[in-house]
């Protein structure tokens, strides 16, 4: 399904008129599927959003920045001889993957604190957060008698990969684990989501919209729509984890085959 259709069912299913423009549901629809798409990655392990993002390691520099749409990293390798970083989703045919051992911050600082002490091809690493407050924007109000404040920017926080011992040559990291893919958009009309699992996304969403319809709590008109679509929600959910676990060769004995259990009850009448 394509974004158009998703809101049309969205709006039939919540009773909105067709016809008639919701300007405070129209308001509302970015953050929906920021809801959906959010909730739904981060309780679900999809194949398809477990990808390989090619970084830079510059040399000489012990932290890099790990990719803004990096959710999880499932492994590292570093590519040599080192090179530039492939413009294709794939490495080249002759790199080597050296797999550096994930350790905790703490251990690697304990084990190799000076950074500058015999560089090499590192063999351990560890990722990190580095907070970053943005400076302060000047007010772009008219000037009166009193100066005005600054606009302050707010905090930004980035994921950083540090690594023992520090680089020496200019590495190219392969960075293996999840990302979290665009929103369904007016630009962006279809999504992972919407093409092989629409009904968990608009199951989703429906329980966003209980919410803008008052539809929550004991004394709403409909106390009980929230916990049915919240019900159809999970149970939807637990029939794709099945799925999406089989995809990533993750099901009972590695099979591709559902659970015996789940496959007698789909028979039964």
């Amino acid at each position: 399904m394509n974004y158009d259709e998703i809101i049309s069912t969205l709006m039939t299913l919540g009773a909105i008129p067709l016809n008639s423009e919701d300007t405070n549901f129209t308001k509302l629809i970015p953050s929906m599927f920021h809801y959906a798409d959010g909730r739904i990655y981060r309780e679900l392990a999809f194949l398809a959003t477990d990808v390989n993002t090619f970084m830079p390691v510059i040399p000489y520099v012990r932290e890099v920045a790990l990719p803004q749409d990096v959710l999880t990293v499932r492994s590292v390798a570093l590519l040599t001889p080192a090179g530039p970083v492939p413009t294709e989703s794939a490495a080249p045919n002759n790199a080597r993957r050296h797999h550096p051992e994930r350790i905790s911050p703490e251990a690697l600082d304990m084990f190799w604190p000076q950074g500058s002490f015999k560089m090499g091809l590192p063999k351990k690493y560890a990722i990190v957060a580095v907070r970053t407050q943005l400076s302060p924007l000047p007010n772009p109000s008219p000037p009166t008698t009193q100066p005005l404040p600054p606009i302050y920017q707010p905090e930004r926080f980035n994921y950083y990969l540090r690594m023992m011992p520090t680089p020496d040559r200019a590495y190219v990291a392969e960075i293996f684990g999840g990302v979290e893919p665009q929103i369904l958009s007016n630009t962006n009309p279809e999504t992972f989501l919407s093409v092989y699992y629409p009904e968990l996304l608009i199951a989703c969403c429906m329980v966003y919209i209980t919410g803008y319809q008052r539809d929550y709590g004991a004394a709403s008109d409909d106390p009980q729509r929230a916990v049915s679509w919240e019900s159809q929600y999970r149970t939807l959910r637990d029939s794709i984890a099945q799925e999406a676990g089989r995809l990533r060769g993750e099901g009972p004995g590695f099979t591709a085959l559902p659970p015996s259990g789940a496959a007698q009850q789909a028979r039964s009448p």
